[in-house]
């Protein structure tokens, strides 16, 4: 399995904008509000985040020894915290388009804090996908040829 790149994040956030401008554009020429998720999807966000981090704790502690998880349960959810630091970045790089727009144009209003709030969910969602991840990484394997006094001629 890869390890998450910043380079790529990096591209779905730019991706993430650049389709956030795109529709914000489309949207206030139609005389439309701007496209920012509600503080309802705060609680979306912080499910997925909240479930993710207690499925890494899980896949940690079995690899101390002090549990069992299941090796594709494992690795499902190695590719469910990459999925959502995807997500996350994809998200921010959609909420700073109309932050950016916002905060030049009005100034201080309350879709300009849903957007900056809604960002900073992004990035976090970003930060706990690079935790699991690192919660998931397995321990070096034990590379001693040691065979336990068995002989094998």
């Amino acid at each position: 399995m890869n390890r998450l790149k910043v380079s790529t994040l990096s591209w779905c956030t730019l991706l993430g904008g650049v389709t956030g401008w795109v529709a914000l554009r489309l949207l206030t020429a139609t005389g439309r509000f701007s496209p920012v998720l509600d503080y309802t999807a705060l609680f979306s966000l912080g499910a997925v985040c909240a479930v993710i981090l207690f499925l890494g704790i899980r896949v940690k502690r079995s690899t101390l020894g002090r549990g069992h998880i299941d090796p594709i349960a494992a690795a499902r959810t190695l590719v469910l915290a990459q999925a959502a630091a995807y997500a996350g970045a994809l998200i921010a790089g959609w909420h700073v388009a109309p932050l950016i727009t916002l905060l030049f144009a009005s100034g201080s209003s309350p879709t300009l804090t849903r957007a900056l709030v809604l960002a900073g969910a992004g990035i976090v969602m970003v930060i706990i996908g690079y935790l699991v991840q690192h919660l998931c990484k397995l321990p070096p394997e034990d590379t001693d040829e040691n065979t336990d006094g068995i002989v094998t001629e």
